[in-house]
């Protein structure tokens, strides 16, 4: 979707900065692309009207409404979590975690998504309990995926825990674990 060039900077800046409210994780490039400009500028715009980067966009997003907490584990920056609630968190791929073939394998991206559940529920997870993924697209270094964690429902004596990485609004990974109560301490 491309939008006709508007007639004034300030009318185009007054568009940009309404997209980028609407939808924080559009790039520079995209941007430019519906605003029918140069990367360049839209970098200028963003400038001018203060709007921050992409990555600094989502973090100020999730800092509006939650309590973030700042911690990072391997290429993983936890942005916000709430215990045995929800979490937000971005990760970028680097090439020690791709194998011969360039992309990510899923045993890797489970593992990380163990991590991140055992970090949303306490550290009180225990990977043998059920787990299933889908690993819909491949990932490559260089990626920054955001990941989004969430306790999606208890039932009796379950907790259903769901760890899904997106790449800009598509989903590319899924991880949902059932971790029983019981086992872990409650």
């Amino acid at each position: 979707m491309t939008m006709k060039p508007l007639n004034t900077k300030e009318e185009r800046r007054k568009n940009i900065h309404e997209a980028v409210r609407q939808n924080p994780m559009l790039t520079d490039s995209e941007l430019a692309n519906l605003f029918s400009v140069s990367q360049a500028t839209i970098r200028l715009d963003r400038q001018a009207l203060g709007i921050p980067e992409m990555r600094k966009r989502i973090k100020n997003a999730i800092q509006k409404n939650m309590i973030s907490v700042d911690r990072y584990h391997g290429e993983i920056e936890i942005l916000q979590l709430e215990l045995n609630r929800k979490g937000l968190a971005l990760i970028t791929i680097t090439s020690d975690m791709v194998d011969n073939s360039g992309y990510v394998p899923a045993e890797k991206m489970y593992g990380v998504s163990v991590e991140l559940a055992k970090r949303l529920i306490g550290n009180k997870l225990d990977p043998t309990q059920v787990g299933n993924i889908k690993y819909k697209t491949a990932i490559s270094a260089g990626k920054k995926l955001v990941v989004k964690m969430k306790v999606a429902r208890v039932k009796e004596t379950k907790e259903y825990i769901y760890i899904v990485f997106y790449d800009r609004e598509h989903e590319v990974f899924r991880a949902k674990f059932i971790a029983d109560i019981a086992v872990k301490g409650r």
